[in-house]
């Protein structure tokens, strides 16, 4: 089918009209490429600020950030790419995608809120945006950016799942959920770098 014939695709569900995939997803990494500069300047200026000030960029006496803990919370947010993929795929097929986009938000949820815990856990400790120089004020920016893109995600998460619980999708018509399906995936590959730089710096070869 060309892209005119599907852009003139009419679904009577009430997301129409269908455009041509390929130009929907030209948009969205267009998009993403924009987000990932976001991205590789943060944590670029993080690499260069920590290079320079050497031992001096963890200031003595720094509480611990919690490793265990956000890798436990971190295979959760890495899982739901999979859950994700599951639900897109069902939609792909004609098929509702209820659950696996459910089990996609709870992950994510399981992430965020375990976020939102170890920020509260660093502050009572003292460790907090005006405390400990750049170390801190570094982390809670790149860390709170990145919790902010999956807060993003999840609303959007959830606006697919209530239209897959309406029928809003079928095999012709899931453009939507293709564009958050690369958003989070995109929020997941994001995350596994912000973890190895932030949290394991000791195992990254240009950080030590």
């Amino acid at each position: 089918m060309s892209a005119t014939a599907t852009a003139e695709i009419a679904d009577s569900r009430g997301l129409n009209p269908v455009a041509p995939r390929a130009i929907v997803r030209f948009g969205m990494f267009t998009f993403l490429a924009s987000e990932v500069m976001l991205f590789a300047g943060l944590i670029g200026g993080y690499i260069v600020l920590r290079k320079s000030m050497g031992t001096a960029f963890v200031p003595e006496g720094a509480p611990h950030l919690p490793i265990v803990q956000t890798a436990y919370a971190s295979i959760f947010l890495i899982s739901s790419s999979f859950t994700c993929i599951w639900g897109e795929k069902r939609v792909v097929q004609g098929k509702r995608a209820s659950w696996p986009l459910f089990i996609t938000i709870l992950f994510g949820a399981v992430f965020l809120a375990n976020q939102a815990r170890e920020w509260i856990h660093l502050k009572e400790e003292g460790l907090w945006f005006n405390t400990y120089g750049t170390y801190a004020s570094t982390f809670f920016t790149i860390t709170g950016f990145h919790g902010f893109h999956v807060f993003v995600g999840l609303i959007l998460l959830t606006i697919t799942w209530l239209l897959s619980v309406a029928g809003k999708f079928d095999g012709h018509n899931h453009n939507f959920i293709d564009c958050v399906s690369l958003y989070w995936h995109f929020v997941d590959i994001v995350w596994i770098v912000v973890f190895a730089i932030l949290y394991l710096p000791k195992y990254v070869p240009f950080l030590t």
